[in-house]
């Protein structure tokens, strides 16, 4: 882990950057997984947030990596700058830092985040591991969108929940 990791409380980017959260979800009882991601600048707000909800049972930490792989994916296309990516999943960050490879799907979902990584350098673009509290607008997003196939929020389009959701973030502990 690096001095940045393991942060408590979602922290404001510095004035510029972005911020993107990302979490996975798991639903058993039906079969599929989900994934969000939530960009908000330097004042707190939300620039655009992401989910997508896929059929198909997979292990938790490769549902974690697609999740990781999707955000590189968005901020590479949206073109930001300065922008830092968070996560909850200790063991995809070690993993996408490490310089082995592992031979399976995950394996390539792994190797496909660390090219966009690597890809977006120049761009200021890094992966951070954030400890749950720190990750609960994502966290919110992912368990909400099981219904969800593929869909986007600007700040007009959130519900009342989501939003207290993202105000309770921004609160100085």
């Amino acid at each position: 882990m690096t001095h940045n990791d393991g942060k408590e409380h979602w922290e404001y980017p510095r004035n510029g950057d972005l911020k993107v959260n990302t979490d996975a979800a798991i639903f058993t009882n039906s079969n599929r997984y989900s994934f969000s991601m939530v960009a908000r600048d330097h004042l707190g707000e939300l620039v655009e947030a992401k989910s997508s909800c896929k059929q198909g049972t997979i292990d938790p930490v490769l549902a974690e990596a697609i999740g990781i792989r999707e955000a590189l994916s968005w901020v590479k296309e949206h073109g930001w700058c300065g922008t830092a990516v968070e996560t909850d999943c200790l063991a995809m960050v070690q993993a996408i830092r490490c310089s082995s490879v592992t031979l399976s799907y995950l394996g390539r979902v792994i190797d496909e985040c660390k090219g966009l990584l690597a890809q977006l350098k120049e761009r200021n673009v890094t992966l951070m591991f954030v400890k749950r509290s720190a990750n609960k607008v994502a966290h919110y997003l992912a368990r909400h969108s099981n219904s969800i196939a593929d869909r986007s929020w600007r700040m007009e389009d959130v519900s009342p929940d989501f939003y207290r959701v993202m105000l309770d973030d921004l609160k100085v502990e």
